[in-house]
């Protein structure tokens, strides 16, 4: 049962708390010569030590740290002790003599560290000059090629990476500079040896290609004969230019080896005959092949540009003007080498390609104008209050396909250059529009939504101040307003670009402020509300509780089950503390409802001390009464002195306590306790227990009295008995003597009982006769004197 003293109430109540804080001192210098001096040469022998260790070759890296942090321990001593060193001479001797050992020891360890970072490095270079002068080994092999000069280009690399790091060190070690200069010096003769070995394998590999071009051009040149073939002449033109080709590849190393220039010079000589050889082949097969084979595309082209000349020619003459500038083309194209050649065909093909670029212009202007007009339609249809996002598409679309036919035109061509840059001009703006229009309806969708999602969610606020809203209402009104602000953030990157949008945000944030605050006023209403509710409710159960520990049969069960009330009225006010300062209306409420409490407790304690005295005064005096029956009735004399205890003990409680609890709360006098159904006050029933108590002295003290004869005297004597049948004498003395004792004992303690009869060994005697008989049979088993 868990009680509720008044005082405990009222501290609950009561808010006040001082708080002292102290950290612990922060650590400073020594606090005298004594401290500082010990420090001192604390640290001084600890450097030494240390220093002792890094003498052998090589360190311990380990020992290095130990040694560099004995160094800085022998300096913070010494800066722990500077403010002694002008108060005692002797300190100040002392300092002077370790500054000189810090100084010394200092460069020593930094010396010693510097040599294990030397013999490290010299570690390192040895083995990637192993692994390099293996690498070159490779390359220098018959079966060398690109994987192996890349790998010893690498580890010459690696070789000289790390000379590098190391090279800040030779100020400290005049045999590591030596050491790192010879390495510089086989690294050169390293990079030497593979650039050689790279200009031979290059020249090798480049001679190889350069014998298969001049086998190559040979061929086709065999090939032509002395009859005309466009198709020999073709592969033996492209074998020259690739001979050439070749033979400038490989420009770099002529001037490095002699006898690949010698073969190079060879090479040039072949290109220049095949040159010759093919332009001899072009002036003996004359003008009228080309014109005999391109006469009639060219015919048609013409026809073409006559019909292509008429203000609105036929899509059928157009479809035939696109055919023959595509034949055309692809003939001259093919003639265009042999052009080159031969002055007349050159001449006929400057005559064929003025005629082909009209063709192709009139065309291209048409096919431009049509992706403009295009364009313009798909940016007219934007300009309508909602254009739809395919809408957007084919604007693209029409910007895609006009920048590809600006491709396909002659732009330097005076007749369609005018043309090509309004084209241009026109995609520069038509992209610009889609993005303007772009982001006008993209403002203007994001505008609508934030309208959307501002009104659902004023509607739902709205919803909820009408009637006592659900949980699932306020909870949705909630995330109404939560859903403005997702909105609002999806649209953020127009708050840096449009001046009004971000005054409309700021003021759409201001309106959400608004929204959650009327929320929870709301809530805070609602929830003042049934805290009233609840606080009444706890307030009559508690008093229900109390009235039934008021009556004289009122029991524990009653008093716990008020106490629990009580509890759970005042964690009631407690957990709902900060609604207090939400609502004036709940917090007067609670303030009545703490004074109840009060008055609740009050009334708890006294029904609880009332209980406690029924309990001590009534109720033992029955427990009491109930034990001195069991035990008259008890045939086992130690359970008979057991409830004899008991009935004393609780009889006792009920004077004594029952007195004390009178003394320390008079008002306690007039309650009602209940004695064999009857009410009774305490001062009576607690003179019953003095006269019930006083009646139960002498049963008592009799049970006691014969339960000490039977356990001793009685208890001895028979035990000497079945001794002495068995023959064994000293025990059956020593019980003897425990007879006589314990009788004498018994006799003094209850002088009363000396005559009275009790049955020892079959027979009846008083504790007299026992001790006499006793007396008599012990003196027949003592040894004779």
């Amino acid at each position: 049962m868990v009680r509720i003293p008044v005082w405990v109430v009222i501290g609950v109540f009561a808010f006040a708390s001082v708080k002292a804080f102290a950290g612990p001192p922060e650590a400073g210098a020594a606090k005298s010569v004594a401290e500082a001096s010990k420090k001192l040469e604390s640290a001084r022998a600890a450097l030494a030590a240390a220093v002792k260790r890094i003498e052998k070759d090589p360190p311990d890296n380990a020992d290095l740290d130990t040694a560099l942090a004995a160094v800085e321990a022998l300096k913070n001593a010494l800066d722990a002790g500077a403010s002694f060193e002008t108060e005692d001479l002797e300190y100040a001797k002392t300092v002077l003599a370790a500054r000189k050992e810090l100084r010394t020891n200092r460069e020593y360890v930094d010396e010693r560290r510097a040599k294990v970072h030397i013999h490290e490095f010299r570690r390192r270079i040895d083995g990637e000059l192993a692994s390099l002068n293996e690498r070159v080994a490779k390359v220098a092999g018959k079966d060398a090629g690109p994987k192996e000069l890349d790998d010893a280009r690498a580890a010459v690399a690696a070789v000289k990476k790390l000379a590098d790091e190391g090279r800040s060190l030779t100020k400290q070690d005049a045999k590591f500079a030596t050491y790192l200069a010879e390495t510089d010096a086989a690294v050169a003769r390293h990079e030497k040896t593979i650039d050689e070995r790279w200009l031979q394998l290059s020249a090798q590999k480049q001679r190889g290609l350069l014998d298969d071009s001049r086998k190559a051009l040979s061929t086709a040149l065999g090939a032509l004969g002395n009859a005309w073939s466009d198709e020999k002449f073709a592969d033996a033109d492209k074998a020259a230019t690739a001979l050439q080709k070749q033979i400038d590849e490989g420009k770099p190393l002529e001037e490095r080896d002699k006898a690949y220039r010698a073969e190079a010079d060879k090479a040039r000589a072949e290109v220049a005959q095949a040159k010759r050889r093919l332009e001899e082949l072009v002036a003996a097969a004359g003008v009228s092949r080309v014109k005999e084979e391109m006469g009639p595309a060219y015919d048609e082209l013409v026809a073409s540009a006559k019909a292509l000349r008429a203000r609105k020619p036929a899509p059928e003459q157009l479809s035939g003007a696109k055919t023959a500038a595509f034949v055309v083309r692809k003939l001259v194209e093919k003639y265009e080498p042999q052009a080159a050649r031969d002055r007349a065909i050159g001449q006929y093909l400057t005559e064929v390609k003025n005629t082909l670029v009209e063709v192709e212009v009139a065309l291209q202007l048409r096919n431009l104008e049509a992706a403009r007009a295009e364009v313009m339609q798909s940016l007219r249809n934007l300009e309508k209050r909602a254009p739809a996002p395919e809408q957007f598409e084919e604007a693209n679309t029409a910007l895609v396909v006009l920048a590809k036919t600006l491709e396909t035109v002659h732009a330097k061509n005076p007749a369609i250059s005018a043309h090509a840059a309004d084209a241009r001009q026109l995609l520069k703006d038509g992209r610009a529009t889609i993005d303007r229009r772009r982001y006008e309806v993209d403002l203007q969708q994001q505008r609508a939504k934030v309208d959307e999602a501002r009104k659902n969610a004023a509607a739902l606020v709205t919803q909820i101040q009408k009637e006592k809203p659900t949980e699932a209402q306020l909870q949705e009104a909630e995330n109404a307003v939560k859903q403005i602000g997702v909105v609002l953030e999806a649209g953020a990157h127009f708050v840096k670009k449009d001046r009004d949008y971000a005054l409309y945000a700021k003021e759409t944030k201001e309106r959400m402020a608004e929204l959650n605050d009327r929320i929870a006023r709301r809530k805070i209403v609602l929830s003042a509300a049934d805290s009233r509710v609840l606080l009444a409710e706890r307030v009559a159960q508690a008093k229900e509780k109390l009235d039934a520990t008021k009556p004289v049969a009122s029991t524990d069960a009653d008093i716990d089950a008020a106490s629990k009330s009580v509890e759970e009225l005042m964690q009631a006010i407690e957990v709902r503390a900060e609604l207090e300062q939400q609502d004036a209306g709940y917090a007067s409420y609670a303030e009545r409802t703490r004074n109840e409490l009060l008055k609740l407790v009050e009334s708890l304690e006294t029904s609880r001390q009332a209980r406690a005295l029924r309990r001590t005064t009534g109720e033992a005096l029955a427990a009491a009464n109930a034990a001195s029956e069991k035990a008259a009735a008890a045939t086992d004399l130690r359970k008979r002195k057991e409830l004899y205890a008991s009935a004393m003990e609780k009889l006792k409680a009920c004077q004594d306590e029952g007195a004390r609890m009178l003394k320390e709360n008079a008002k306690l006098a007039t309650v009602d306790v209940l004695v064999v159904g009857l009410p009774v006050r305490p001062e009576e029933v607690m003179a019953q227990c003095a006269q019930r108590a006083g009646a139960l002295l002498e049963p008592q003290k009799k049970a006691e009295a014969q339960l000490r004869f039977d356990e001793g005297p009685k208890k001895a004597y028979e035990s000497a008995k079945t001794h002495l049948s068995k023959s064994r004498k000293n025990e059956a003395l020593a019980q003897l003597n425990d007879c006589v004792v314990e009788g004498r004992i018994l006799e003094n303690r209850y002088p009363d009982i000396k005559d009275h009869k009790f049955a020892v060994g079959g027979a009846s005697m008083s504790l007299a006769e026992l001790i006499q008989v006793c007396v008599k049979e012990r003196k027949t088993l003592e040894p004779s004197r």
